[in-house]
């Protein structure tokens, strides 16, 4: 199912499961990609035919909820926010911190995160396996290989297999470190 952030916001992610682990996507459009494209120094044209599509929406990043709910792994993205004591314990979410050291350079910036992210799509997948077992693990890990290995996700800083991509991740990093 994939809706606006900012639904998920405004509803408190009510129609999200809470007692189902699984994986998601984040989606752009291409004038956010951008955004996120031009402080990496990276040229559309030369990323846009390996990044996945869906109509006008390209897939920025895929996460997985394994030991615990999709529902809280949503909510830890789209309602964190990003205090000073999140930013020092790396407590903010990979995601958000990505997103608030590309768009306003300051991790501690809540507001200019959440502007940006509400303006994302989230597509998410369920696994109807319990929270935290053996079996839902395996099958989520090798769904997110197989999504990181198909196609570049630019936010993706971890388990990033796609060929090339090392040169983004060394740029994001550095943006995340520079903006904390």
């Amino acid at each position: 199912m994939k809706f606006y952030a900012v639904d998920l916001r405004k509803e408190n992610l009510t129609s999200v499961p809470a007692d189902k682990p699984g994986y998601y996507k984040w989606w752009a459009k291409r004038e956010d990609l951008e955004v996120l494209l031009k402080a990496l120094n990276v040229d559309f044209d030369n990323v846009s035919d390996v990044i996945e599509t869906d109509g006008e929406w390209y897939c920025i990043y895929v996460g997985v909820a394994i030991k615990e709910s999709i529902r809280n792994r949503l909510k830890w993205h789209i309602m964190q926010e990003n205090t000073e004591s999140a930013v020092k314990s790396s407590a903010l979410s990979t995601f958000r911190a990505s997103i608030s050291s590309l768009v306003a350079g300051d991790q501690r910036d809540t507001a200019a995160t959440n502007e940006f992210i509400d303006r994302l799509m989230v597509e998410y997948y369920t696994v109807d396996l319990p929270i935290k077992s053996d079996e839902a693990q395996k099958e989520i890990e090798e769904k997110e290989k197989e999504k990181m290995e198909s196609n570049l996700r630019i936010l993706n800083i971890k388990q990033n297999y796609y060929e090339g991509v090392k040169e983004i991740v060394r740029k994001l990093k550095k943006k995340r470190k520079e903006s904390k």
